[in-house]
């Protein structure tokens, strides 16, 4: 009994000496200058980013489906831990759901990283027939000799 009382105040001495003695620890010189040098690096990517560039609607997108998953992901989780603890069917088909739902997201995920890699085709403009200084007509004038016609062979 003793030798257990002994490890208690040991713990109770431990849990208030130790913190204070690493938070002096960490007030340091060379703990302030990293904070400092972090804190700029980080207030430099900030002023350098531009709310309208490509990589910041980028990376912001990339946070929101990341974001999106991970509450899928929580949502699975609790919903078939409820229906496991209740026995609940109604809950085990909301877990289920939100199954589907993780699926089909991950599935529209790859469906949109695989679209944006496939090469676009160049557009070549066509260049007109006609010259620039010739009016347009709708109606062909049928005084004129080489009037072109199409003719169609269905075969």
């Amino acid at each position: 009994m003793p030798f257990v009382l002994a490890i208690l105040v040991a713990g109770l001495w431990a849990a208030f000496m130790l913190p204070a003695f690493f938070d002096d620890r960490g007030r340091g010189p060379r703990a302030s200058t990293r904070d400092f040098a972090k804190r700029k690096r980080l207030l430099g990517e900030l002023a350098a980013a531009e709310p309208e560039g490509d990589a910041y609607v980028r990376h912001h997108a990339q946070l929101r489906r990341q974001r999106i998953l991970i509450g899928l992901g929580v949502t699975a989780f609790l919903t078939l831990v409820v229906a496991t603890i209740t026995g609940s069917v109604a809950w085990l088909s909301i877990a289920i759901a939100a199954d589907i739902t993780i699926a089909a997201f991950v599935a529209l995920l790859l469906y949109t990283k695989q679209q944006a890699s496939i090469p676009r085709a160049a557009v070549v403009p066509i260049g007109s027939q006609r010259p620039a200084d010739t009016p347009i007509s709708l109606v062909p004038d049928v005084r004129d000799e080489q009037t072109q016609t199409v003719k169609v062979i269905a075969g």
